[in-house]
């Protein structure tokens, strides 16, 4: 890896100083959002406001330019109209700062004027030591030092993902998702116009982050394409990448330019660099967490044979389905595994793959059954379908559902508050999860549970997905588990060639 690259970024992501260049007290301007972020997210470091018509903001006193800090910053962040920013980065690089930001638009994205300006920053930024990531920026996140230099009051999960987006918009929303699952981020970079450092850069920087165990990309296009596959098949030797293409269309294309600048890549290139470097594709949004909270909590399959568990047998059908539209199988079970599930169903289950537990309300039973099928030999994945969220299924259906009488519903809120019923059944699913973490350090296999809560109904551990992972439909869990095993089998392939 590039040093200079690698001490400039580590100055971005843990900087020990910051200046806000345009901080205000007006609580409708960037410079006190942006600044306000920073200081409230507990960053560890000192933070500068500078503007020149300002004595105090945030309890902080400000400089009238950054030339008065007294110490050397590692970050600016620059938040003024995109007239000024020229002035702001001549005296930055003058003060020898070691990495900035441009929150500021208004350049290439806009127009030939704006791109005659971003060129100009180009000029000015080439070979004065100082790194910049945009213009036209949200800004970034790092959970080394609690770095929320962010445009929204977003506060991310600490975790093992590094994200790098060419869209600040959709990239913070990405991490406010995560965060009402669970889903953990070690940094964050809206990448912006890239007028210097680029998406390679970043993919470079994370892969040899050790904060960083997962790598997310969001793509619009590709400036450096040769670099990018070359950096992408290394990354992809000792971490996954998971990246999201958007531009693949015409008039995505044409959105892209006007948005950030970037030039799509042609879509039949774009597969070919995939397929090279071992990147694993998310079709959409809903995807790209999907696969990265799959790679952040699940060791990877060994193989493609997989044990469906299921409430009922309908979603045991669709899963199968699923499941085999992604290149995966169902496994085989040994006799004996078949004549200890004996033991734990009724009689009249499925006596098969998917194991149908035809309705079972007693989860320790769901639970002794993944200990089953997860120890098979025979298996390299387990599917759970219904265990977790049986407890809010459970209860939406009681006091949801038309199809109980009003007489059947009142006995049944009856017995649930005099049984203490949801209660125990919420202590079995917590004990279920814990169970399920020790399965997958003892046998190394992961295990996928999906939940079916019905309308009204909340998902239990979707704050806590970073050991185990929870999916809406069977669907959306075999992709997930079938990109765990691509990127297994293109491991394999790299150390065959090794």
């Amino acid at each position: 890896m590039d040093s200079g690259i690698k001490k400039q970024l580590d100055f971005l992501f843990n900087p020990g100083t910051i200046a806000v260049i345009g901080a205000s007290n007006n609580k409708m301007k960037w410079g006190y959002i942006i600044a306000a972020n920073i200081v409230t997210g507990g960053f560890t470091g000192k933070v500068y406001p500078v503007n020149p018509r300002e004595e105090v903001i945030l309890e902080r006193e400000v400089k009238r330019s950054i030339k008065e800090i007294p110490e050397q910053v590692d970050l600016a962040l620059i938040t003024i109209p995109a007239p000024s920013v020229i002035e702001a980065l001549r005296e930055c690089i003058e003060a020898r700062v070691r990495s900035c930001i441009v929150i500021s638009g208004g350049f290439s994205e806009t127009d030939e004027e704006g791109a005659k300006l971003e060129r100009e920053i180009v000029d000015l930024v080439k070979g004065s030591g100082m790194r910049l990531v945009g213009p036209n920026t949200m800004g970034v996140y790092s959970s080394s030092c609690s770095l929320h230099a962010l445009m929204p009051p977003v506060r991310p999960v600490r975790g093992k993902i590094g994200f790098a987006a060419q869209s600040g918009n959709l990239g913070t929303q990405m991490l406010s998702l995560g965060r009402a699952l669970g889903v953990g981020f070690s940094r964050f970079v809206c990448i912006g116009n890239e007028a210097d450092l680029t998406c390679t850069d970043y993919l470079e920087y994370f892969t040899h982050d050790p904060s960083t165990e997962v790598i997310l990309l969001y793509i619009e296009g590709l400036r450096q394409a040769r670099r990018f596959v070359s950096v992408a098949r290394e990354a992809s030797k000792v971490k996954p990448v998971i990246v999201m293409k958007a531009g693949k269309t015409e008039a995505g294309a044409r959105a892209a330019r006007s948005h950030s600048a970037a030039m799509a890549a042609d879509e039949t290139i774009f597969r070919g660099v995939m397929k090279q470097t071992g990147i694993i594709e998310a079709a959409d949004t809903e995807e790209m967490l999907d696969i990265a909270k799959a790679f952040a909590a699940l060791p990877l399959p060994k193989g493609k044979r997989v044990g469906v568990l299921t409430w009922g047998g309908g979603w045991g059908v669709v899963a199968t389905d699923a499941l085999a539209r992604h290149g995966l199988e169902l496994a085989r079970f040994p006799e004996e595994v078949l004549r200890e599930l004996d033991q734990i169903l009724p009689p009249y289950w499925s006596r098969g793959n998917p194991v149908d537990l035809v309705g079972t309300l007693d989860i320790s039973k769901h639970f002794k059954c993944v200990e089953l099928i997860s120890r098979c030999e025979t298996v390299d994945a387990v599917v759970s379908l219904g265990t977790m969220g049986a407890t809010s299924s459970f209860q939406s259906f009681v006091m949801e559902d038309s199809v109980l009488s009003d007489v059947e519903r009142d006995k049944m809120i009856s017995k649930m508050a005099n049984d203490e019923f949801l209660e125990s059944i919420t202590e079995t699913e917590t004990a279920y999860r814990n169970e399920v973490i020790s399965l997958m350090e003892k046998t190394g296999k992961p295990i996928l549970a999906v939940s079916f809560p019905t309308s009204g109904a909340t998902t239990p551990m979707l704050a806590s997905q970073s050991e185990v992972v929870i999916y809406p439909s069977p669907e959306r869990s075999a992709k997930a588990l079938a990109s765990l095993y691509q990127y297994k089998t293109f491991k394999e392939e790299m150390q065959k060639e090794a």
